[in-house]
């Protein structure tokens, strides 16, 4: 009798609901008849396992079901076809949980060894061989695999690859043994270097031909059920954006193909956000840009998705630029089996740190955005490896890297970072971003040693009665001629519509004014003209809060509302004018002074008075 694959010696036969076997096998036989199940446990048959029918045998073809075996081990199982001297024999099989490992090389045990996970007899592991055995790093050996998808030769020696071979699988099992006291199988599925598009399940008609098909037939083959997947995978999907763009829709598909083939739409699924990257060449703020959506696209995935978890590696120790070190698959593997927990045993296992509201404060010591970022399910107290907290930095609206942060404070299951932006543009134009930097040091963690989650968030939008800081406006070329303050008037309406006008470059705080060309006289005195638009959608009375760091005169409408000699530096709404406006659109305009040439620019915004919401600001596509 030959049961292949869906059973052997070392196997994890997966319990079900009732805490025992319900193990479908299938083989071949000599004989015809019905097959027997002997289970021995210490030698000693247990009860109600002597010579039980569990299957039968006919025309060369063998399959049954194994029940009731409970939850534990290790036993001898033997099958024999009744009335026949033909049997089988299986040792050191066990009764438990199964888990899929898959996903790319941080899964697939690229740790350099020693590993720092010690194999136990209860976790074992079904090898890419396609054989079962106590479970030992590395879990993973593609050179020896039997799918062809892997490039292996079930043949050659067992062999490492550069001293590598530790990875997170190993203890994930032995931890998860820990906690329930419930033999452990592990299942190894993973591939370095692959990418979603290598992991479709559509490629599952390809069998052992393709990354998923090969995990399924090992799947079915070994019964059908496991009790979750544990998956690690994205560092190839930031190559391109369109991967990117995808990466939340096929990560979807590949879990969901999972707990379809399974049968069970609430599988279990944890899964690994992006560790640290040292890159080293190419466009690096493009690169980093494109990890941070992958790492923020796995944080929110999270909590879209029913019974999954998104566990972070951000702060764990490398062994080369990408891949985690043997210490560091240890604290994920376990790090893993925490999350696992939490799924199965939320009262014994927290859910994981996650952001609960972001305020963006006023730092007036500074002047600059001061973020309080409140967390959630964190244990104890956030405290800092090594002392001071790092990894936080503002990113723009499209994630890119701008800049660290200058400070960031401790306070319980809160963080205070201090940006180097006023807050008023934080709101409008940028976000906070954890492990969101080029080659981040992230190392907040609570005192169960659970690292914060990388993010990307800006503060939450509600209808304002203010607007922004302006940013769309027109600039026009230098018009030579007094700087006196009694001199900056608008020309006639006929001059005013021959103007030539540019876009104004927008900084943090000004629009810009246009520098002097080299070849003019740097003291030339000149002045400049900023027009800029709002929409009212009603009659309102407005405030307009403006600022400059030159002489100028401001208009609304083509009609004076303020005329003030002022210099460097600019003051953020120094000036303030009322005045009530109908239902429309109204251009307001700067006759602003050079200064000298250092003049730098203007800052401008409004306040609805009855506090409902403000007006809109214009593009300057829209100017008419």
């Amino acid at each position: 009798m030959d049961l292949g694959n869906t059973l052997q010696s070392f196997a994890v036969l997966q319990r079900n609901r009732e805490n025992v076997s319900a193990h479908a096998f299938i083989g071949i036989a000599n004989c015809s008849g019905e097959v027997l199940l002997t289970v021995r446990k210490n030698d000693r048959i247990i009860s109600g396992f002597d010579k039980v029918v569990v299957g039968s045998a006919a025309r060369n073809r063998v399959r049954g079901v194994i029940k009731g075996i409970p939850t534990g081990g290790p036993y001898t199982l033997t099958l024999q076809i009744a009335g026949s001297k033909e049997k089988a024999i299986f040792n050191n099989v066990l009764v438990g949980d199964l888990w899929l490992l898959a996903g790319q090389s941080n899964m697939a045990d690229y740790g350099v060894l020693p590993s720092l996970a010690e194999s136990n007899p209860m976790v074992h592991a079904y090898y890419m061989t396609n054989q079962w055995n106590i479970a030992c790093d590395p879990l993973h050996d593609t050179g020896r695999a039997v799918a062809p998808v892997h490039g292996g030769d079930p043949a050659c020696h067992p062999k490492t690859v550069g001293g590598r071979g530790a990875g997170p699988g190993l203890p994930f099992a032995l931890a998860m043994y820990e906690y329930t006291k419930i033999p452990q199988g592990v299942i190894a599925c993973a591939h370095g270097g692959t990418s979603l598009a290598q992991w479709e399940p559509a490629l599952k008609k390809l069998g052992g031909k393709s990354l998923y098909g090969a995990m399924y037939e090992r799947l079915r083959d070994l019964g059908g059920k496991v009790a979750g997947l544990v998956w690690y995978q994205g560092c190839n999907d930031t190559q391109t954006q369109e991967q990117v763009e995808n990466y939340s829709t096929a990560t979807r598909k590949v879990f969901n193909a999972v707990r379809r083939d399974c049968g069970n739409p609430d599988l279990p699924v944890v899964f690994v956000q992006l560790g640290p990257f040292i890159y080293s060449s190419g466009d690096v703020k493009m690169f980093s840009n494109r990890w941070m959506h992958i790492r923020n696209d796995q944080y929110l995935l999270a909590h879209k998705l029913k019974n999954a978890v998104c566990v972070p590696a951000i702060d764990l120790e490398l062994c080369d630029q990408i891949h985690l070190s043997n210490r560091g698959v240890n604290t994920l593997g376990k790090r893993l089996a925490d999350a696992m927990q939490s799924l199965r045993e939320p009262e014994n296992h927290p859910p994981q740190i996650k952001v609960k509201r972001l305020r963006c404060l006023h730092d007036f010591s500074t002047a600059n955005a001061k973020i309080e970022v409140t967390f959630d399910n964190v244990c104890g107290e956030l405290t800092a490896r090594g002392g001071i907290p790092c990894g936080f930095c503002l990113v723009d609206k499209e994630g890119n890297y701008i800049s660290d942060a200058i400070n960031c404070q401790l306070e319980g299951n809160k963080v205070i970072v201090i940006l180097r932006v006023p807050a008023v543009f934080f709101n409008e134009n940028f976000q906070l971003a954890y492990g969101g930097s080029f080659q981040p040091h992230a190392n907040v963690v609570d005192s169960r040693g659970r690292s914060l989650p990388c993010f990307m968030l800006g503060a939450r939008k509600k209808p304002s009665n203010m607007t922004a800081y302006v940013t769309a406006a027109l600039v026009s070329g230098p018009n030579y001629g007094s700087e006196a303050l009694e001199d900056l008037n608008l020309p006639d309406c006929a001059e005013w519509e021959k103007m030539k006008f540019f876009p104004a470059a927008a900084g943090q705080i000004y629009m810009l004014c246009p520098t002097a060309e080299a070849n003019t006289d740097p003291k030339a005195e000149r002045k400049y003209f900023f027009r800029y638009q709002i929409d009212v959608p009603e009659d309102m009375e407005l405030k307009v809060l403006f600022g400059s760091d030159a002489p100028f005169a401001l208009y609304c409408d083509k009609k004076e509302l303020r005329r003030e000699f002022t210099s460097n530096p600019v003051v953020l709404d120094e000036f303030t004018n009322k005045l009530k406006l109908t239902a429309g659109r109204h251009e307001f305009a700067v006759v602003f002074a050079s200064n000298g040439n250092r003049g730098w620019g203007i800052c401008c915004r409004f306040v609805r008075l009855d506090g409902r919401e403000a007006p809109k600001l214009l593009p300057c596509c829209d100017f008419k």
